[in-house]
């Protein structure tokens, strides 16, 4: 089976509902040979501004030894969901990092992106719109005790011509870094696993529920990164999503 599923457009009313209710689908995108780094959060503060629109994606983190996306629409295919491994459901963002003042992608769990969408219920504010705030996000812990906290400062942080001309030109296509992997690729990855590392780990009860949010993959080893740095995005078309703000999130910015 051949697919060429992309990253889902995320929404800030719509991804994080009060009742627990999931769902999403949507992606296009284009690139360039520029690359912008992800934002790297250990323990500590760090102060972004979120920008522009977020996507949202299953991400397996087990049992594979590189990046593997699935989607929904593969759940009866995956030979790894089938299996128990359960994808996590994870959603990136474009950030200025405050630290450098460089354009960075974000890539975090349900756990910090709600704390963003339940900013938008509170102030029917874009947490990522032109009129959104600078946030303070503090991780404390380690591994799979590591916890994200985040804080709108009061104040409004208008982005400056700089920022929006450096946007411009770095922004990247989130939807199609983060397509989702070809089910044949993920059968091929799946296959060539030694059959001791196709054993689910045993799951707590209140880790049972499929694409858990838990913020912190269950992985003794680390991820090869296939794209380590990202690949930014042709400004040519676009730069409404990017500076506009119609108050949801599926074309902010």
């Amino acid at each position: 089976m051949s697919d060429d599923r992309q990253a889902d457009v995320g929404s800030w009313d719509t991804d994080f509902p009060t009742d627990g209710d999931r769902e999403g689908n949507s992606g296009d995108g284009d690139g360039s040979r520029k690359r912008i780094p992800f934002m790297k959060l250990k323990a500590g503060e760090f102060t972004v501004r979120l920008v522009g629109n977020h996507v949202k994606f299953h991400r397996h983190w087990q049992p594979f030894t590189e990046r593997v996306i699935s989607h929904i629409g593969y759940k009866s295919d995956d030979p790894a969901w089938q299996a128990g491994f359960y994808p996590r459901e994870t959603f990136a963002i474009h950030v200025i990092d405050r630290s450098d003042g460089q354009l960075k992608i974000l890539e975090k769990g349900r756990s910090l992106f709600k704390q963003f969408a339940r900013y938008k219920i509170v102030n029917d504010t874009n947490p990522a719109g032109k009129d959104g705030p600078d946030w303070v996000i503090e991780v404390t812990g380690s591994g799979l005790q590591t916890k994200y906290s985040a804080t709108a400062k009061a104040k409004p942080s208008t982005f400056t011509e700089e920022e929006i001309e450096m946007i411009k030109e770095n922004k990247a296509p989130l939807k199609t870094i983060y397509a989702t992997t070809p089910l044949e690729k993920i059968q091929e990855l799946w296959n060539a696993l030694p059959d001791e590392a196709k054993i689910p780990p045993k799951r707590e009860e209140n880790d049972s529920k499929e694409g858990s949010s838990s913020e912190a993959p269950r992985q003794t080893g680390g991820i090869k990164e296939s794209m380590p740095d990202s690949p930014a995005e042709s400004s040519a078309g676009g730069d409404d999503d990017l500076f506009g703000d119609d108050g949801d999130g599926d074309s902010s910015f």
